[in-house]
């Protein structure tokens, strides 16, 4: 009798051992899905800000062209300009021979 009672006690004992296992196993499982959803967030947070800081690099990257695009386009513009100022002298230059004396 002694025995059944002592071998009684120890099969209890290993039931309450494995179930406190089963609840730190399912603890940890809720604690991993947890922490496995909360990597997904922060993943998905640092995901829209990365693209919203590409967008707007990319606006500015267009915005910047644009206005490289103007200061080219007006300085050609001002160069032809100023070779056809340049052309005009050469040719009044050209026509008025006696001019050109008097300036000298």
């Amino acid at each position: 009798m002694k025995r059944f009672i002592g071998v009684s006690g120890i099969v209890i004992g290993l039931l309450a051992g494995i179930g406190c296992s089963r609840g730190d196993q399912d603890r940890a499982r809720e604690e991993s899905r947890e922490a496995q959803d909360k990597a997904q967030r922060q993943l998905e947070i640092t995901r829209d800000k990365l693209r919203k800081e590409l967008k707007s690099a990319d606006e500015q990257t267009r915005e910047d062209l644009d206005k490289a695009r103007t200061q080219v386009r007006q300085a050609l513009s001002q160069s032809e300009r100023d070779a056809e100022k340049a052309r005009d002298k050469l040719r009044e230059q050209e026509n008025n021979p006696d001019n050109n004396d008097a300036h000298q």
